[in-house]
């Protein structure tokens, strides 16, 4: 895993978290964080039994697709100086979308999204989170890759950081917590090969 802070300037950051926090934005709803409305009414309780762990959650969430069908939306300009300030040679983006979390009222500080990969039919992937704003609702990193079942570790929780990028194996389990305090949590969500 890496961070790297600042990934683009200051002054691009604020610019991005503007034009994304504009009430004109287009973001859809989705009723739950890794299914969209495709979850079944048992899908945390069966997610909490797979992974031995009642502090799994499933907050409802904003979600905004900047790659539509592998083809640039309409607002992919705003992001490519991040996708240029990851230096990758021959890059290809497999996904690209943004998700907007809002406070989450009477967690606990240990809840947790969904523990999940984002493409769980690929392999050799990177993944990368870019925090938009400054928020709480830490990124949870597990031990643990794709297809595991039962007890999950911790490796790592990062903290969202207005201009910070992690990236990481792609087949790593990870899961977002939701924020407590009224800031909103938004991440850019790539997939590069």
């Amino acid at each position: 895993m890496k961070i790297i802070d600042d990934v683009i300037s200051p002054q691009m950051q604020d610019e991005l978290e503007a034009n994304i926090l504009n009430s004109n934005f287009p973001w859809g709803r989705m009723a739950s964080s890794n299914l969209a409305n495709q979850a079944a009414p048992d899908y945390v309780e069966k997610k909490r039994i797979e992974f031995l762990d009642n502090n799994i959650i499933d907050p409802p969430q904003f979600h905004h697709n900047i790659l539509i069908n592998q083809q640039p939306g309409p607002f992919f300009g705003w992001f490519t100086p991040i996708i240029d300030a990851l230096k990758f040679k021959n890059i290809r983006i497999l996904r690209m979308k943004m998700n907007f979390n809002v406070p989450y009222i009477g967690i606990s500080d240990n809840s947790y999204g969904i523990p999940h990969v984002d493409l769980a039919d690929e392999v050799g992937y990177t993944t990368c989170i870019y925090y938009v704003t400054d928020a709480d609702g830490d990124t949870v990193l597990f031990n643990e890759k794709n297809g595991h079942s039962g007890k999950l570790s911790i490796k790592e929780r990062v903290m969202p950081k207005k201009g910070r990028i992690i990236l990481f194996d792609g087949n790593t389990l990870h899961a977002a917590c939701p924020p407590i305090s009224n800031k909103p949590r938004i991440v850019v969500n790539i997939n590069i090969r």
